[in-house]
């Protein structure tokens, strides 16, 4: 049961106007911070994540080294290699491979009508563009097992070399001559974020058929080869097994992990999930510190409130009011309090989300977002700083003695 109107309870507030005003604006303040800092937090993230993505889900690249330990009577420094055949056998042999390709890589020229360039040229299997995240631009492909199996002389071009080589007009079905070979064009890459990559970015290189690469340029032996566990989470153990195998297929020693230099990409997920999760962490204790001192600011106007409305709560009290009323009448008062500052927090940090979505430098920072979990968590701190707030004036006019109210 409520013991103070609405009325009652602003026209108290209005005689405290510079203490209301300074309290919700340090609320609001409060919020602003946790909200907006949370907000920017989540969006570079998202746009880190897809840079990342961009490079590719969970892959792991691995190139051939020399081996650095003896095995079984052979010495150390020899240099491994390693086939298509090698490479398809991790599909079948170790437990979790999801999917893998060789990868062989060469700068050669390129042209078509008059335009010469030079760029990066894969061999890889048809597994490729899905584990690099290569999408596909509109009415085109990317190479399939016939292709492979039949050493077809097709040609999938990054979006770059694309523009450089047939312009902007359609380029499936057109021609381009590699190597002194007649190509066509089955696929462009659809432009993508990326963050890392390894002999260029992906929109600088044009992929063929491992099988058509081998016959074109004699290479028998892979650069380096692709490949991704069936789940992330299994991504050591393939690894493990990786090493097993080879070990057992090029003669080296399983444990000697120099003889591959293995390039673990799903590592990189996990150090950028920690990285962010520690600046979240310090987002939200920056913002709840901020809050908190607003909370005093809320406990303080509040204190002033139950002080100047004493006597009426002991004329109160001594009608009957019991001390529980009294208390949720304080408690529920703080809250709103708070619930007002802390929507004009929110509403300022929505305000800008929403403006900064609007300009470049969403490029940078990426789309900054208010998701639903960050508007629960927020709304649950400022629930707790109201009731921590109004706990001790809720309390001390609970506890007063109607006497002693009255002759004060």
């Amino acid at each position: 049961m409520l013991i103070t109107s609405p009325s009652e309870w602003l026209h108290g507030l209005r005689h405290q106007r510079s203490r209301t005003i300074s309290t919700l604006l340090g609320v609001g303040w409060g919020t602003f911070t946790v909200v907006a800092m949370l907000a920017f937090g989540e969006g570079l993230e998202g746009l880190l994540r897809k840079r990342a993505e961009g490079f590719g889900r969970g892959v792991v690249i691995t190139w051939i080294n020399r081996t650095t330990r003896p095995y079984q009577g052979l010495p150390e420094g020899r240099q491994l290699l390693a086939t298509d055949e090698d490479v398809v056998a991790l599909l079948d042999q170790v437990p979790g491979m999801g999917a893998v390709s060789s990868e062989y890589v060469r700068a050669e020229r390129v042209e078509s009508r008059g335009s010469i360039i030079r760029t990066t040229v894969n061999g890889v299997f048809p597994a490729y563009g899905p584990m690099r995240s290569m999408g596909i631009a509109a009415g085109g492909r990317f190479l399939n097992d016939a292709d492979q199996r039949h050493a077809r002389r097709v040609a999938f071009l990054g979006n770059e070399i694309k523009r450089k080589l047939l312009g902007t007009g359609p380029a499936v079905g057109r021609e381009i001559v590699l190597a002194g070979a007649p190509f066509t064009v089955i696929g462009v890459l659809e432009p993508k974020l990326q963050d890392s990559d390894y002999n260029g970015q992906d929109a600088d290189r044009i992929c063929i058929p491992s099988a058509t690469y081998r016959r074109l340029f004699g290479d028998r032996w892979v650069d380096n080869f692709v490949y991704q566990a069936a789940r992330v989470e299994d991504t050591a153990l393939v690894i493990d097994g990786v090493y097993r195998v080879l070990g057992r297929r090029l003669n080296f020693d399983p444990e000697d992990r120099d003889a591959l230099n293995t390039w673990d990409s799903t590592q990189g997920d996990k150090i950028r999930a920690t990285m962010f999760g520690a600046m979240g962490l310090m987002a939200g204790l920056a913002g709840t510190l901020t809050l908190l001192v607003g909370g005093l600011s809320v406990g303080n106007l509040m204190f002033v409130l139950v002080k100047r409305r004493t006597r009426e709560i002991g004329i109160l009290m001594s009608l009957g009011a019991v001390p529980r009323w009294v208390l949720l009448d304080v408690l529920l008062q703080t809250l709103v309090l708070v619930a007002a500052g802390g929507l004009l927090g929110f509403l300022a940090a929505w305000g800008l989300v929403g403006l900064v979505a609007l300009t470049p430098l969403t490029e940078s920072l990426g789309f900054p977002r208010i998701s639903i979990p960050v508007a629960i968590s927020t709304a649950g701190l400022l629930m707790g700083v109201g009731l921590a707030s109004g706990f001790f004036p809720a309390r001390r006019a609970a506890r007063l003695d109607p006497v002693k109210a009255l002759v004060d």
